[in-house]
């Protein structure tokens, strides 16, 4: 889903938006954790280098719902990058300036 399509529908009706650290420079904003952002018309996920780049491409209305989302160690060392099992560390990111 582009960021126009994810705009629109967070007009009319709630979203969950997560933004997963990867590799620890590497960022994806998910999208009611079944999708992902991506850059206009292409099928992979838009990158993001970091948090603020994150914020700012989002902008106010939508990074103040987002939610960051770190694996731990355990997940990175024992579990596959798919699988979820509640032991990712969540941060809600609306108080971090831009």
């Amino acid at each position: 889903m582009n960021l126009k399509t994810l705009n629109a529908i967070a007009r009319q009706e709630p979203i969950h938006l997560e933004l997963i650290s990867a590799e620890g420079d590497i960022y994806l904003c998910r999208i009611n954790d079944r999708e992902w952002l991506t850059q206009g018309t292409e099928e992979k996920p838009k990158v993001f280098h970091s948090i603020f780049e994150a914020k700012h491409a989002l902008g106010k209305d939508l990074s103040d719902q987002l939610d960051m989302v770190m694996s731990t160690t355990y997940d990175e060392m024992i579990m596959s990058g798919d699988e979820a099992k509640g032991e990712s560390i969540r941060h809600g990111l609306s108080k971090i300036d831009r």
